[in-house]
């Protein structure tokens, strides 16, 4: 897997233009504020996930393109072909994490129990720093503790959740197209053989990108590196993505010179 990292920021390095539609994606969809938008903003996202999913394949598959810079026309390509089918995959990772969400809230009100915390208390802490401060002290301790273990059962639900689709959009591009074929076929992959691989592979990308969620936090005050950072943030996010397809090709798919399309 070590082999897989490193070529994974070579590819990245190499097909920095891969960035580029993330960046334009991130600007766009900061501007989006209405209610009737929110439908547009899923079908943006569908067409940009579409487009940019086929290039890191396509990279994947072709490291060694004679003008990296050209990946970029396999965008409109991506979204031509696979806009359906990434639109499925986004309704069935919304449905997944619903299900997560249920039975984590299941868990959590079995083992841990109401906080008795009214929910309106909750908006009202959020909206500055002071009223969150007073909303803290005002709790006892068995609500506090709950107030924790909510909040860790639900972090943990959050990356399991992410887990649980890791290779959902891989498996898509890869092998089939059909978003619930790629879902069955990203499940079956990731409890394979290889798990622990894949666990340590999630892990990886977790700690890191938790990792650079903490410098922006600590460095976001100042106005030059908040830019640095932001930028950090996006070359490690096309990297993190680079890397899943890297490693699912080289695991699930590729076997020698030859490539496994099965399901």
């Amino acid at each position: 897997m070590l082999k897989t990292i490193r070529d994974s920021f070579g590819l990245t390095n190499k097909y920095i233009v891969l960035a580029t539609p993330l960046i334009l994606f991130s600007l766009r969809g900061n501007a989006i504020s209405t209610a009737i938008a929110v439908v547009l903003f899923f079908l943006m996202c569908g067409a940009f996930l579409s487009g940019w999913f086929l290039m890191i394949s396509r990279c994947v598959k072709n490291p060694e393109f004679e003008d990296p810079n050209t990946l970029i026309k396999e965008f409109p390509e991506g979204v031509g072909e696979y806009f359906l089918p990434t639109i499925g995959m986004l309704i069935l990772s919304f449905v997944v994490g619903i299900i997560m969400f249920f039975i984590s809230y299941y868990i959590g009100m079995k083992f841990i129990g109401d906080p008795g915390i009214p929910s309106a208390d909750f908006s009202a802490a959020m909206a500055s720093v002071d009223s969150l401060k007073t909303f803290l002290t005002s709790l006892s301790n068995d609500q506090l503790i709950k107030l924790n273990l909510w909040n860790m059962l639900l972090f943990g639900t959050m990356s399991l959740t992410y887990f649980v689709i890791m290779f959902y959009s891989p498996s898509m591009f890869f092998k089939n197209k059909n978003a619930f074929v790629a879902l069955f076929t990203g499940l079956k992959d990731l409890f394979s053989r290889h798990f622990f691989k894949n666990v340590l592979l999630f892990l990886f990308i977790f700690i890191a990108y938790s990792l650079i969620s903490v410098l922006i936090t600590i460095f976001g005050g100042n106005i030059f590196t908040h830019f640095i950072f932001t930028l950090v943030n996006f070359y490690f996010f096309t990297y993190a993505v680079v890397l899943v397809y890297n490693y699912y090709y080289n695991n699930f798919v590729k076997i020698g010179s030859n490539v496994d399309t099965r399901v």
